[in-house]
């Protein structure tokens, strides 16, 4: 709505959690069928593992776009319709009500991976262009790997943060919430720093140091095998941006390799 272009019609299996969405769209909820019949572009903006069953559903008609919003899911799942295309926006959508304004906020700078045909694929990435994003071309062989990348930037770091917090409170004596608030300037300033410098710029710590005695004390503190598992590994994924920063040498990089193999 914030640029212009508004939904003609909402689709839902079930009315009543729609209307919400509804009321901030202006719109009354159909059923599926009846809204695909109003539409030239269709947005399944189902699960992953109804998209298909979804699509098989619908009385699809030939002039039109079939589209998900899966990172993951191949346009296979879309078979039912003539054309088909994804557009998978790299953003967190965590209010699902928000503004037109707020919405159109959170598209800013953001890629959007699109897989279409040629015509398809030239109109969404005007789409993207018009919400201040950019697009990303997709090869349908390697969606599956685009998305774990994507889960990887994503909520997977909410489990080094929450493992964090643990050992804070543990040793702060402080609840969960207090220990990450405490933390939390900390990860913010990580990511800020990532985005100014790049990954490599922004490394800090003991592996950046190749302070092997710090992380030996950090090892011989952790007692519960699955932590230190998952401790040894995030401290090994670091070494390739140890490398890359060019602040410890190759004898450096190999002693902390020895040590992180556990």
């Amino acid at each position: 709505q914030a640029i212009g272009r508004r939904p003609v019609a909402l689709g839902a299996r079930d009315a009543q959690r729609a209307q919400p969405l509804a009321r901030c769209l202006g719109l009354e909820p159909l059923t599926p069928a009846a809204a695909l019949g109003q539409a030239d572009w269709v947005f399944l903006c189902v699960s992953d593992d109804a998209l298909a069953g979804t699509a098989a559903q619908l009385p699809w008609q030939a002039e039109q776009l079939a589209l998900h919003t899966s990172g993951a899911t191949p346009l296979s799942a879309l078979a039912p319709a003539a054309a088909r295309a994804g557009f998978h926006p790299l953003q967190l959508f965590a209010d699902p009500l928000p503004s037109p304004d707020a919405a159109l906020a959170r598209f800013a700078g953001v890629r959007i991976g699109i897989e279409a045909g040629p015509a398809a694929g030239a109109q969404l990435a005007e789409l993207a262009q018009a919400l201040g994003a950019q697009a990303l071309w997709l090869d349908g062989a390697a969606r599956v790997r685009y998305h774990a990348a994507a889960n990887l930037a994503a909520s997977s770091l909410l489990a080094p943060l929450n493992l964090a917090a643990q050992w804070a409170a543990e040793a702060l004596g402080l609840s969960a919430q207090e220990a990450w608030a405490a933390l939390q300037p900390l990860a913010a300033g990580t990511l800020q720093a990532a985005q100014q410098r790049g990954l490599p710029g922004a490394l800090s710590g003991p592996v950046a140091r190749g302070d092997l005695l710090v992380l030996s004390a950090h090892l011989a503190s952790l007692d519960d095998a699955n932590e230190r598992a998952l401790y040894l590994a995030l401290m090994r994924g670091l070494l390739p941006l140890a490398a890359q920063g060019g602040r410890l040498d190759a004898p450096q990089l190999a002693s902390l390799q020895q040590l992180l193999q556990g």
